[in-house]
């Protein structure tokens, strides 16, 4: 039994001692944060609570984004917690959003160009950009009870009420704002 183990174990090691393969295909290994041509067009949206089923409030979106060749994959909060690297992209929607700033702060080398909070939820440790070289955007209402964080340190904020919150993610205005920060960074 020993030396089936030490066999099974050198068997490994000769291997190559290689990673099992990653749940998300779509993933940004280059840390080159200079050379934007070495960086796939990759976009993770994250959903909110409660939404695990795909494409939960983030099809508008995903719709948007393939139309314009970016590869898209769509996650809910509890996945965002999980990753193990970074999109060129992370668009989250709700407590998406928090989960989205929270994950993104582990990643100092292999950040994302761009991070989107779409009515982040209110947490109260979640709700402040990254302390890294991406570009955080803030979509929010501050009138919405269970959303409306104020993203602290981001870019840009953008104050877009008349919408529920649930529905954020299919407001046009939110739409424009991604397409202009996505496109931007061709």
């Amino acid at each position: 039994m020993l030396r089936l183990a030490a066999a099974a174990l050198a068997a490994f090691f000769m291997a190559g001692c290689k990673e099992p393969p990653h749940k998300f295909d779509h993933e940004r290994r280059s840390t080159n944060i200079e050379d934007v041509r070495t960086k796939p067009k990759t976009v993770y949206l994250v959903n909110g609570l409660g939404v695990y089923g795909k494409p939960g409030m983030m099809g508008a979106i995903q719709t948007e984004l393939e139309k314009r060749g970016w590869r898209v994959t769509i996650l809910n909060h509890t996945d965002a917690k999980r990753l193990t690297h970074m999109p060129r992209v992370l668009i989250g929607h709700s407590m998406g959003a928090n989960a989205s700033l929270k994950a993104a702060q582990k990643f100092i080398q292999n950040h994302p160009d761009l991070i989107v909070s779409i009515d982040a939820g209110r947490a109260p440790l979640w709700h402040q950009a990254p302390k890294t070289k991406a570009r955080t955007i803030d979509i929010h209402c501050p009138v919405h009870p269970i959303g409306g964080q104020y993203i602290l340190d981001a870019a840009k904020h953008h104050m877009i009420c008349g919408t529920a919150h649930i529905a954020m993610p299919h407001d046009k205005r939110v739409l424009e704002i991604i397409i202009k920060e996505v496109e931007a960074l061709k």
